[in-house]
């Protein structure tokens, strides 16, 4: 059934409808952000080291997910809390005391490329099904 719009009301329905597809857009593009931020420590949580003898386990658990919702959008950040020291050396190794270097991990940089198609994946997918 048409919509019938008065030409003086035009401009007005016009930012009402653009501004209702903006925020649908938003609330898809935060729930994309959140699930892979989650879905990215989880990751982490349970990656392969390459290696990498974690004993305890402290380090392997510390992985937490935190989510910042801000004017300009939503933003989505993995952290070590427990031993987040060792993200660095462990990811890129570093130099050791009487010479030479460490062998490196890497684990995080995987995820971190796996997260940022997924979020575009999910955001796409996301604005189609609007």
């Amino acid at each position: 059934m048409p919509i019938t719009i008065k030409p003086a009301d035009f401009t007005k329905e016009m930012n009402r409808l653009l501004d209702q597809y903006g925020a649908q857009v938003a609330e898809v593009a935060n729930e994309a952000v959140t699930e892979t931020t989650k879905e990215a420590a989880k990751q982490l949580k349970n990656k392969n080291l390459g290696g990498f003898n974690n004993v305890s386990g402290q380090y392997r658990r510390g992985w937490r997910a935190g989510v910042k919702n801000k004017r300009t959008g939503t933003e989505g950040t993995v952290y070590n809390k427990t031993a987040y020291q060792l993200t660095h050396l462990l990811e890129f190794g570093h130099a050791k005391q009487n010479g030479g270097r460490t062998r490196a991990f890497p684990h995080i940089s995987n995820v971190n490329d796996w997260a940022a198609l997924e979020v575009q994946r999910r955001i796409t997918e996301g604005v189609e099904k609007l």
